[in-house]
């Protein structure tokens, strides 16, 4: 045989035993386990052992040319002794065998009993949190409002203590907050606020809970709610929710996973959103902004859809002065404004097309009457603002962007009525908005 052959064949063989060592890098499928006796483990690895000897002698008279062994006449006494310690040395390999299988044996049972005390552990762990959750719901549940606020320190714990069922508690004190009493008792309102406090920790400062956590405060009621400065992993609801008071205050808020306000009522006064960021979807859904004044001011809307469908507007000034879309669009779509201050002074777009496309504001099926609209643009997207199928009755427009500006107002179908009008030099579009009517009545 060729010596390039052997060697070829020996490389082969230290690539196959690499392979085997690397198995578990490689995840492989594992070999399945059968559970025997320790004499049956051990007759098993003297078997491999005698196997894996007989391959790698018989291996290595192949590699030799198979020579010719001289009988036995032909040894003296020091080589028998060599062959006797050659035998006595087979045989202690061979007791080491036995040795390594018992121990490999006394691992696997030690390393199951660490499994199974883990399994346990966790277990009890476990069953301690249910405990937990169970006596904090029945303190929930009293009619005394000390024990109920002491459930809602316990649900506090449970919920920084237990991050796989965090949500599980949110969703109970949030459950609570939707039970509104017929009468509102001063010992409740100090558990429900402290309910909110407590939200509030957790949504701000160095207790913040990084995981997606989402709130649902469906048909709550709140008066003078603040949630400024609050930063929302999850998903904030306040569907058919009701805000009350003075002063409703998300300023500095972050929404990460989206707001849903559907049919939600904003009678306070003052409803500010100012400074905002909103990463996802926000959608206000035939909400009602009741109050005096809806302020935007220095909002940022960096992806998703920002969309006002079908709302009721009853207030005097909807402020969204220093907005800035950086991807995404926000939409104002079939609203009525009557004798509404809507101003979007300092608009501003960014650019960020891989998280939401290019920034749009549009108005589609929009009603203005007898109000003032500003819009000043200050950023070089042309394509940004649109007005399509709106009617401007009576409504003064106040244009503003730089001296070297392009054409940037966008509109298609928009009616001008009442005397409104809007100067060339910002429409963009080819579609003109039709002559000046006089407004119906007028």
């Amino acid at each position: 045989m060729p010596d390039w052959f052997r060697w070829l064949l020996i490389a082969l063989a230290v690539l196959a035993g690499v392979a085997l060592a690397a198995r578990k890098r490689l995840k492989l499928p594992a070999i399945p386990q059968v559970r025997a006796g320790i004499a049956a483990s051990v007759l098993v690895w003297l078997a491999i052992a005698v196997v894996v000897a007989g391959v790698a002698g018989g291996g290595l008279l192949w590699f030799l040319g198979w020579p010719r062994l001289p009988t036995t006449s032909a040894f003296d006494v020091t080589q028998l002794l060599d062959l006797l310690k050659i035998a006595l040395s087979v045989v202690a390999g061979l007791g080491g065998v036995v040795l390594l299988a018992v121990n490999y044996r006394k691992q696997r049972v030690t390393e199951n009993e660490h499994a199974l005390a883990v399994e346990k552990a966790e277990r009890e762990t476990v069953q301690g949190f249910n405990e937990r959750l169970g006596a904090a719901a029945e303190q929930l549940a009293h009619e005394s409002p000390a024990v109920r606020l002491t459930g809602v320190y316990a649900l506090a714990g449970l919920a920084d203590d237990w991050e796989d069922k965090r949500q599980v508690c949110v969703d109970v004190l949030c459950g609570y907050l939707r039970l509104q009493p017929e009468t509102m008792t001063p010992g409740e309102s100090v558990v429900r606020e402290a309910i909110l406090r407590m939200f509030r920790d957790r949504l701000t400062g160095y207790g913040w809970w990084p995981q997606r956590v989402d709130f649902d405060f469906t048909e709550v009621v709140f008066e003078n709610a603040d949630f400024s400065g609050l930063r929302f992993p999850g998903r904030l609801i306040l569907d058919r929710a009701e805000f009350t008071g003075e002063l409703t205050s998300f300023d500095r808020a972050r929404f990460s996973r989206g707001l849903s306000c559907h049919g939600t009522r904003f009678a306070a006064e003052r409803t500010t959103f100012g400074s905002v960021t909103f990463d996802g979807r926000s959608e206000f859904v035939g909400a009602e902004f009741a109050g005096r004044e809806l302020s935007w001011a220095g909002a940022t809307v960096r992806g998703g859809a920002t969309a006002f469908y079908r709302c009721r507007v009853a207030c005097e000034r909807l402020d969204f002065t220093r907005l800035s879309i950086e991807a995404g669009e926000v939409r104002f779509e079939q609203l009525e404004l009557s004798g509404v201050d809507v101003d979007f002074e300092n608009l501003d777009a960014g650019w960020l097309d891989s998280e939401g496309g290019f920034p749009r504001l549009v108005f589609e099926d929009v009603r203005f009457a007898r109000g003032r609209l500003r819009l000043e643009l200050w950023s070089d997207r042309e394509r940004m603002i649109w007005l399509r199928d709106c009617v401007l009755d009576a409504v003064a427009v106040e244009l503003r962007a730089p001296d070297d500006a392009k054409p940037w107002l966008n509109l298609r179908d928009v009616e001008l009525r009442g005397g409104t009008e809007i100067p060339a030099e910002f429409v963009r579009s080819s579609s003109a908005p039709r002559p000046n009517t006089l407004a119906p009545g007028a």
